[in-house]
């Protein structure tokens, strides 16, 4: 009897077919993931860019004893507490006519009530393995400059302390650093820009 020999693939078609499958793999992935991408469409991505950082957490009650702690302050009229995107923020109205010292010492008082309930070092300072929050307390008699008439009698302080510093800042809002630089920039008339027309009223 006869054997029928077996028919081998010639090289090329060898090639042929590696190279089908070598361009077959990636579009396959690519479908792959158009196809997971259309599913997850309109599906909202939840996360958080603080994973696994802001501990200990500050919480509503914090929030609370804090707020009534400055309200006990003596002089101040409206505060306001706002804990959001890893800050907390403090703003803190007090009378129009207390001066700097008066504004300085309850912009102490407030940081050191702020202190007592959520530890600074704790709560307000970042180790190498996380973030924790950031700290910005507002203290003034008017938030907005043109809502009092002399501007020298009004007073603007804010404490900041972002995680990552050692300690805090405070800054000046109501004076400027260069009072000399600042009155030469206010005596500094803007340009108006006036349009021309030409031939405007005859030769």
């Amino acid at each position: 009897m006869s054997t029928k020999e077996k028919k081998r693939l010639s090289r090329s078609a060898i090639v042929l077919i590696v190279g089908l499958i070598i361009i077959a793999i990636p579009i396959c992935i690519f479908l792959g993931i158009l196809g997971i991408s259309a599913l997850q469409t309109g599906t909202p991505r939840e996360g958080s860019r603080f994973d696994n950082d802001l501990d200990p957490a500050i919480t509503e009650e914090n929030v609370a004893a804090i707020k009534s702690k400055l309200d006990a302050i003596g002089s101040v009229e409206e505060v306001e507490v706002v804990l959001a995107q890893g800050q907390l923020r403090i703003f803190i109205d007090t009378n129009d006519s207390l001066s700097e010292e008066q504004v300085d010492s309850i912009l102490t008082s407030a940081y050191n009530s702020v202190n007592s309930i959520t530890p600074i070092t704790t709560y307000f300072t970042a180790t190498e393995s996380k973030k924790m929050y950031d700290l910005q307390i507002n203290v003034y008699t008017t938030a907005e400059a043109s809502e009092i008439g002399a501007a020298n009698s009004r007073q603007y302080k804010l404490l900041h302390k972002n995680s990552a510093e050692e300690t805090y800042g405070i800054d000046d809002l109501a004076h400027p650093k260069d009072a000399s630089l600042a009155a030469e920039l206010e005596g500094i008339t803007p340009v108006e820009n006036s349009e021309t027309t030409e031939g405007e009223g005859g030769e």
